[in-house]
């Protein structure tokens, strides 16, 4: 059996890690550049990046549980949900020093409620 390092199970846990991770996937970066200005649904920024839907949905849910987007809620007329995703950050700096890594956002400014 195989002994795994304790600092390896602890970052396992780091939410750093995590951010760092949804960083270097290349359609959670062009998710987050898409959505900056303006909310956007999902099938939007599927057409608009060329994203298949079901990478989006998955991209969209691991932003989410990094706290890197916003999600607005729209109910239309005859009852259907709509969803949109705004990215809450605008800016990102990383620098890693002693195998810790510090990452500094800039909040983006949401788009206002209609």
């Amino acid at each position: 059996m195989i002994k795994k390092s304790k600092v390896l199970f602890a970052n396992k846990y780091d939410i750093s890690q995590k951010i760092l991770k949804e960083l270097a996937n290349f359609e959670s970066r062009h998710i987050l550049f898409a959505t900056m200005k303006h909310h956007k649904s999902l099938q939007d920024i599927s057409r608009e990046e060329k994203i298949p839907l079901s990478s989006v949905y998955k991209r969209i849910n691991s932003l989410k549980d990094c706290s890197l987007i916003h999600e607005k809620i729209d109910f239309a007329e005859n009852g259907h949900v709509t969803r949109f995703y705004q990215s809450k950050i605008k800016d990102i700096e990383i620098s890693i020093t002693k195998f810790e890594p510090k990452i500094t956002f800039t909040k983006n400014k949401l788009e206002k409620n209609d």
